[in-house]
This record gives structure tokens, C-alpha cells and sequence, in this order.
């Protein structure tokens, strides 16, 4: 068949494209703007066309596309007018957990790194998995970001417009429930409730981090259902004992984390494994603990536990998940995708863990106007680990300014605890600022889900170029 995919220049929709094509369908695809992604897809025989226009649809058997298209886009018109079916992106995540033994892995922070684990997992298994890790970039060890394969299906289950509720998994994660998406869910109860669905969603295991308090309450509330009606195994895990699976005995050195494995007495399973994982960070050791009990459940216990979590030794990290760029006279600089409170402590934490030595210096770009105001006190005190922090212009996505007077990376600026804080403006002038603020010895930490990653190597290109001194 003949799959048309507008937007096919996002991260979701390239990924989608991708398993059309590993499902041999012929897949053709449009935007403003081409980029890697499309490239990408391009050396793999799809039409990249410019510009939407019904025209595109000639030959078109479906059309997949994406929540953000809105019912009048010419094309979605134009496709109803026609005939032809349109599949959104939840139509076919639906379609394919129904194919293959599904692992969905579902929070508002961890997600995207749980999912490569448990991916390459599979792969270094010898389960040839099919994966969507949507981080809009390499893995390394995965061919790509998304596949098709002949083996279980391991998903990154977004909860941006309730994308997840349609899944139907065997095996479920979910790494933390927090409020996000402030657009989508106006109340920390709506977030709460898409998550409780989610998982009633799953017909078998639910791993679920304990150490979150909102994924803690959330197992809590199911505990103290009469029976558990479903009879679903909830297994919690985390840093502490917790009635299921914890880590402990971390001990971070050189970039890598090592940690004991630990099985409460109820599992009646092996206690005392000893794991690897070659990136920082706690909040990482959380996530191949989960990643590796996931794939344990998804897998029925046919391959023993220790042999999964040494499977994992291979993962380097994600793109924009604690990403090393690089670094020139001295100065250190890694990008990170976080854009909410816990993403940006975890981040902080992780760069204080790997160089504990150096001097931390933050460029922070809000992402979206709807989140900076409603968790502006939940950000005031999340940058306490930096010595200096840059906020840049904020990030509108979908949003206009003009609808949310006052807020500003300056409003921003001014509510964040801590003297070494301050608004830089867009990417040109935080490039100028950083140059001018960083120093040999320096770690530069780059956060945001826009494109704010792009400051990070343009900094780096002038300090090659400098030759001598950073300051």
C-alpha cells in the first residue's frame, strides 16, 4: 500500500514512516522545511515533496498523520473528500501492539532512555525487536530510531494529546506521573487520570518506579483496590526497598554507574545481581533497572535477569539525553533534553556526579510559554546545583506569546533562586554570552526541547577557533 505522511519531517512521523517501510509499503511524505530526518528517509526511496497541497495525495492508498494537523489542513480535506482512509499516529501504534508482545514505556521524565535500553536489550538478545525511540537522533548501537523487526515491540508511549491511551501493551513501564503538557491536561488530576487509564490499559505487568511520587501514588491507589480486579501484576522498583525490584550499592566512576540488583522476598526471584550501565547519574541507574524488569516480564522470565542486565553494558546514551558534544580549551559542554523541573534536576545531578570538579554552567531554554507559567515554582528551585545559569528566549512551539502576557525568560530569570541567574535572550546573543562567561575547567550544560541544543556546538566552534583562553 501507498502510505502519504504529512509533518513527515517530525520526529514521530519520520518514525512511523520508517516502520511502513520496514513493513514493505511504498511511504511518501511532506513539510515546510526538509532536515536529517528527511534525508534519511530520502536514501531510503521516499518522496520528500515541499509544501502541502492535495496534489501530494495522487496514488495515496492512507494517510497517517499526526494529532497536530488540524481537521482543515488541505490535505486531511482533501483526503476525506477523496475517500481515503486517514490513520492518525494512535490508529497505528494501536494496530501494531496488537501484532507483536508490546512493552510500552510511559512518564513524563525517563522515557526516551528507558525505551533505547530496553531496545537495545532485545537486540543484544537476539530478538531483532521492532522499537520507536523517538529521540530525533542516533542510538548508538540501534541502526536506527525506529524499526520494524520480526521481534517484540518496544514503544516510547507519549502522553502529548493522551497518544498512549491508544496502546493496548503486554508490559508496561512508567517511569514517573508528573504535571506537564499543561495544555493538554489544565490540572494535575488530568495527568493523574491518563496515567491510572494507561495502565488499566495493559493486560499484563506494570513496572513502576516507586521512587516518584507520582507514579508512587498511582501504585498506591491500585494496592488499596479490593482484589486487584484485573489481577495484574504491579512490580514496583527503584532505590530503595519497595516490595518488588531495587538498586543499590551505586557507585558512580568515570562516567559509568555500577549497582546491585535486589528482589524483595514476595518475587521469589534472584537477589544481588550486579549491573553496568556506561552513562551517569541515579536517575539513570532508575531507568535500566526498569528497562531491564520490563523486558524480563515482556520475555515471560525466558532469559534469566543477569543476562539481560549485562546485555545493557553496550548503551552510550541517547541523543539530547545527557549528550557529550565535546570539548575545546578546557570547557566541557553536554546537552540534555530536559524542560521540565525533574528532568532539569536529574540533569544537574548527573553533570555534579560525572565532574564534580568543575564549574557548572547552565543554558536553560523554556519550552513553551503554557509550561513556564504554570510551573514556574516548580523551576524556581530546580537549577540550585549550577554555579552560573543562562536563560534563553523561550521556546514557543505550537504557542504565541501574545497569549500569555508576561511571561518571558526575564519574568523567568527573576523567580529562580540563586544570585548567578540571568536572561540572554536568543541564540546569538547566549552563543556571545557564554563565550564570554566560560572559563578552562568548565562543564557547559546545555537544557531545553527546542533548538537550543544548537548553542552548545556553536560555542564549541568558537572556542576551537579562539585557539587560546576561553574567557
Amino acid at each position: 500500500m501507498h502510505y502519504h505522511v504529512p509533518g513527515i519531517a517530525g520526529a514521530g512521523m519520520s518514525a512511523i514512516a520508517h516502520l511502513l517501510l520496514d513493513q514493505g509499503h511504498v511511504v511518501s511524505g511532506c513539510d515546510m522545511q526538509q532536515n536529517a530526518l528527511t534525508a534519511e528517509l530520502a536514501e531510503r526511496s521516499v518522496e520528500i515533496l515541499h509544501g502541502h497541497d492535495p496534489a501530494h495525495l495522487a496514488g495515496v492508498d492512507v494517510v497517517a498523520t499526526s494529532s497536530a494537523l488540524r481537521s482543515e489542513h488541505p490535505e486531511l480535506a482533501a483526503a476525506r473528500a477523496l475517500g481515503i482512509p486517514v490513520l492518525k499516529r494512535a490508529d497505528l501504534w494501536r494496530q501494531w501492539s496488537q501484532r507483536k508482545p508490546t512493552l510500552a514505556i510511559a512518564g513524563t521524565h525517563g522515557k526516551t532512555t528507558t525505551t533505547a535500553m530496553a531496545a537495545l536489550m532485545l537486540q543484544q538478545l537476539g530478538y531483532d525487536p521492532a522499537y520507536i525511540v523517538p529521540a530525533g537522533g542516533a542510538v548508538p548501537g540501534l541502526d536506527r530510531f525506529a524499526r520494524w523487526g520480526s521481534g517484540p515491540f518496544v514503544i516510547e508511549a507519549d502522553e502529548y494529546d493522551r497518544l498512549f491511551l491508544g496502546l493496548l501493551p503486554q508490559v508496561a513501564i512508567i517511569t514517573s506521573v508528573d504535571w506537564d503538557h499543561v495544555d493538554i491536561y489544565p490540572q494535575r488530576a488530568d495527568v493523574e487520570a491518563a496515567f491510572a487509564q494507561f495502565a488499566q490499559q495493559t493486560t499484563g505487568s506494570v513496572v513502576i518506579c516507586t521512587d516518584d511520587a507520582g507514579a508512587s501514588k498511582l501504585w498506591q491507589a491500585e494496592q488499596q483496590a479490593v482484589g486487584n480486579r484485573d489481577q495484574r501484576r504491579w512490580l514496583p522498583y527503584g532505590l530503595q526497598p519497595n516490595g518488588g525490584w531495587w538498586a543499590g550499592d551505586i557507585a558512580v566512576a568515570s562516567g559509568a554507574s555500577s549497582f546491585t540488583v535486589y528482589a524483595d522476598e514476595r518475587l521469589d526471584e534472584p537477589s544481588g545481581l550486579v549491573a553496568t550501565i556506561h552513562v551517569p547519574g541515579r536517575h539513570n541507574v532508575q531507568n535500566a533497572l526498569g528497562a531491564a524488569v520490563g523486558v524480563y516480564e515482556l520475555l515471560a522470565h525466558a532469559v534469566p535477569l543477569q543476562r539481560i542486565l549485562t546485555a545493557l553494558q553496550v548503551y552510550q546514551g541517547a541523543a539530547r539525553r545527557f549528550e557529550w558534544k565535546g570539548e575545546a580549551q578546557d570547557v566541557v559542554v553536554i546537552d540534555d533534553y530536559a524542560h521540565n523541573p525533574p528532568k532539569v534536576r536529574a540533569a544537574l545531578q548527573a553533570t555534579r556526579e560525572r565532574y564534580p570538579a568543575r564549574r557548572l554552567v547552565v543554558y536553560f531554554q523554556p519550552h513553551t510559554f503554557s509550561r513556564t507559567a504554570a510551573l514556574v515554582a516548580d523551576f524556581a528551585g530546580a537549577f540550585a546545583a549550577a554555579d552560573e545559569l543562562l536563560i534563553g528566549d523561550i521556546y514557543p512551539s505550537r504557542e504565541r506569546q501574545a497569549d500569555f502576557p508576561g511571561v518571558s525568560s526575564a519574568w523567568l530569570a527573576q523567580q529562580i533562586d540563586g544570585p548567578h541567574v540571568r536572561a540572554v535572550g536568543n541564540l546569538d546573543a547566549a552563543v556571545e554570552a557564554l563565550q564570554q562567561l566560560v572559563q578552562p575547567g568548565d562543564v557547559v550544560l546545555t537544557l531545553g526541547a527546542g533548538d537550543g541544543n544548537q548553542v552548545g556546538d556553536r560555542l564549541l566552534r568558537r572556542l576551537e577557533a579562539a585557539g587560546s583562553g576561553a574567557a
